[in-house]
């Protein structure tokens, strides 16, 4: 595998780490009011398909090679996304309500 190619699988496993940790999150605001099975149900079956997903992207991407610093990658995105989460979150929230305030005054 050329060097090219591992730099977008990486860059591909770190993105994928944080559109992991974002499904996470969803999942966790889904399963909120439900039974202790169903969680646990849910849970197990969304892990499935997210892994399934990534094996299936990799093989496209690079015809499946695994290397454990794509892996360290995807965990480290994840990581990352949970830390500024909540920042990222409050930054937005801040542009929308600036934005409606200007559009407030200006109509």
């Amino acid at each position: 595998m050329n060097s090219l190619l591992q730099i977008i699988t990486l860059i591909f496993s770190f993105l994928y780490g944080i559109f992991f940790y974002l499904v996470t999150i969803y999942n966790f605001v889904i399963i909120k009011n439900v039974s202790i099975i169903k969680k646990y149900l849910y849970s197990i079956i969304l892990v499935i398909d997210v892994v399934l997903l990534y094996v299936y992207l990799m093989y496209k991407l690079n015809n499946g090679h695994f290397h454990i610093y794509f892996l360290m990658m995807v965990l480290f995105g994840f990581f990352i996304i949970n830390i500024y989460y909540k920042k990222i979150v409050n930054f937005c929230k801040i542009l929308i309500y600036k934005r409606k305030h200007l559009l407030k005054y200006t109509k």
